[in-house]
């Protein structure tokens, strides 16, 4: 295997780039996704494994090794088993990229963790050694793939981030969420998603990570659910900005699959200008509102939204397939709507976002009537 170097996408950043806010004249797409796996095998890619504390061997497995098939490609899609504990990784390391990905959960478990959600996590960021978390997953930054929890921050090591976060309650459990209006605090804790925007547990649901130097933000079937700053390794006194991408095996079985990536470059050219029709906007269950959103300023990429209050799922969004860039005088529609059962009154807020965050005075009201 080579050994790992950190490539911040050299051989992609010579490729015309329009990342973020940019000018009308730039083609769609604006950058060039680069597929990670294959869908036939795993080259590209090594593992490292150790036996659950529940199994009988505890023979150590190590390093490119996988005496039970914990990693197997099967119809285009890397199955994980979840029966030895580790993770398969890239070989090369990358920065400044937007990954995305899809996963959708088995029904096989393992123990000690058969009685519980299915489990597994995205690594980025990682550096050796392969033992460092749990004895077998590298040091790195967690975005959480476990079934209702996709998206939660947890630390592995790579360094401490700010997130901006208020107390919540996970039923009876006081926890952490991630809240864009409270102030940012720095925290190897682990912090909730702001809300469960995943597809039905026999779908697939579409994950995906901008990691912009030592900044991160995760996205969830095109919401924004978490952001992280600032990634801080106070041994080494620099930010985490690069790495290896790694996903798990913790328990229980997954598939993955559309593992692709492309670069994020801070060159802005231009500033967009988006205005809604509406600023303010009933939602019911029993009708569809549509937002009609214009750009009146430069051309701008978009890849995802955002919904910013409480008890976000009771707002359903029909969000269009992301990215795609909106032109100076084209307009987006949004459908909108409340699901059943939602609480009258219940506000929130309706954002954008481009790869260098948030569209810049752009936002809308939604309130369940």
């Amino acid at each position: 295997m080579k050994k790992p170097i950190l490539l911040l996408l050299s051989f992609l950043v010579l490729t015309v780039l329009s990342a973020g806010f940019s000018g009308s004249e730039q083609p769609s797409p604006v950058s060039t996704w680069q597929s990670l796996f294959n869908g036939k095998n795993l080259r590209g890619w090594g593992t490292y494994l150790l036996p659950s504390r529940a199994a009988a061997d505890q023979t150590p497995i190590g390093l490119n090794k996988d005496p039970h098939g914990v990693f197997k490609v099967e119809n285009g899609m890397i199955r994980v088993s979840g029966q030895d504990w580790g993770g398969v990784f890239t070989e090369q390391s990358y920065g400044n990229y937007h990954l995305r990905y899809q996963v959708k959960f088995g029904k096989e478990k393992w123990a000690p963790r058969q009685n519980a959600v299915a489990d597994g996590g995205l690594l980025f960021h990682c550096s050796l050694p392969y033992d460092y978390g749990s004895k077998c997953w590298m040091r790195s930054i967690e975005m959480q793939i476990q079934e209702t929890d996709i998206g939660d921050y947890h630390n592995v090591g790579a360094g401490v981030p700010q997130l901006a976060f208020s107390p919540a309650k996970d039923d009876a459990d006081e926890v952490n969420q991630y809240d864009p209006l409270a102030p940012l605090q720095p925290t190897d804790k682990r912090v909730f998603r702001s809300g469960n925007f995943e597809s039905a547990p026999d779908q697939w649901t579409t994950g995906e990570l901008v990691a912009r130097g030592a900044d991160a933000v995760f996205i969830v079937n095109g919401f924004v659910v978490n952001r992280l700053y600032n990634i801080y390794r106070a041994d080494l006194q620099e930010q985490t900005t690069g790495g290896q991408i790694q996903f798990q095996s913790e328990g229980a079985e997954h598939f993955l699959r559309n593992i692709e990536l492309r670069p994020v470059n801070f060159v802005q050219v231009g500033r967009p200008k988006l205005v809604s029709t509406r600023q303010d906007v009933k939602v019911s269950e029993k009708e569809i509102q549509t937002l009609e959103i214009q750009n009146q300023g430069e051309a701008v990429e978009l890849i995802a939204a955002e919904l910013i209050g409480k008890e976000l799922e009771q707002f359903s969004v029909k969000l269009p397939a992301f990215p795609l860039v909106l032109k100076k005088g084209e307009k987006l529609k949004i459908p909108v709507s409340a699901k059943a059962g939602s609480k009258v009154g219940n506000k929130v807020k309706f954002r954008l976002e481009t790869v260098l965050g948030p569209v810049p005075d752009f936002a809308v009201n939604l309130q369940v009537q």
